[in-house]
């Protein structure tokens, strides 16, 4: 019927406005250009290889309440930091390191399971500049790696926090122009997805509040960066790839 022609149509538009985004914001924000850096296992896991100079730059420790090591902090402007902003900001080839990956394998050795006192040694007496860790992550559960730009700050945080959290930690400055949030200062667009998510809790007098989301996303897929790209400087982007479109030559 004439309902399901304008649904199929609602549709086809929408994944030609999602085809538009990615084309102008590029290929590293393509859910693609994370998930064939891993390898997925049963349960919503992930495992991938890092190779990171010595020091590592980072703080192993026991997991609480099962067997095994995982990453507990990673060291400001140390080397595992270094190469999350290659990888993540730069586009660098590889994977990076997220709080909570579990070291399943040291320089090919398998330590899956094994604690601290076993997996410490074998990092710290391996032979070279560079260790390489084999790691596995669950996808579905624990923090999300988000990054703002185009500051490119970054900032990891629990699922279902609002994004607003991010402007307390001191990572990221959100405008707010506004008390009813309405203005779209502090509009984020992730451009993986097209979603425009909003950082303020303020609730109009007159209408219903913004229907945009507010929150990390729960079942996000922590292989990938959550990408937060400011609404003004999204449109600016997505302007400037539609003018150098316009006037590139036309190919046969």
């Amino acid at each position: 019927g004439a309902g399901t022609r304008r649904r199929q149509r609602q549709r086809a538009a929408a994944v030609a406005r999602h085809a538009e985004r990615q084309s102008a914001f590029g290929d590293k924000y393509k859910e693609e250009f994370w998930t064939t850096r891993v390898k997925f296992l049963e349960g919503d896991r992930a495992i991938f290889d890092v190779t990171i100079p010595k020091p590592l730059g980072l703080i192993p420790q026991d997991y609480p309440n099962r067997p095994g090591v995982g990453v507990a902090k990673i060291t400001p402007d140390g080397n595992t930091d270094l190469l999350n902003r290659s990888v993540i900001i730069d586009g660098a080839p590889g994977m990076w390191v997220l709080e909570g990956d579990e070291v399943v394998a040291v320089n090919g050795a398998r330590c899956e399971g094994k604690g601290l006192d076993t997996i410490g040694p074998m990092v710290k007496e391996s032979a070279g500049d560079s260790v390489t860790l084999t790691l596995v992550r669950y996808c579905k559960a624990g923090p999300v790696k988000v990054c703002f730009l185009p500051s490119g700050s970054t900032v990891v945080m629990k699922r279902g926090v609002e994004i607003a959290q991010a402007a307390k930690l001191g990572v990221q400055e959100v405008s707010y122009s506004c008390k009813e949030g309405w203005c779209k200062a502090c509009w984020h667009t992730d451009p993986m997805f097209g979603i425009v998510y909003r950082a303020c809790s303020s609730i109009p007098r007159k209408r219903p509040p913004p229907k945009n989301p507010r929150e990390i996303p729960k079942l996000w897929n922590s292989v990938v960066p959550l990408w937060l790209l400011a609404r003004q400087d999204a449109q600016e982007l997505i302007k400037q790839v539609k003018e150098e479109e316009a006037k590139a030559p036309e190919t046969a």
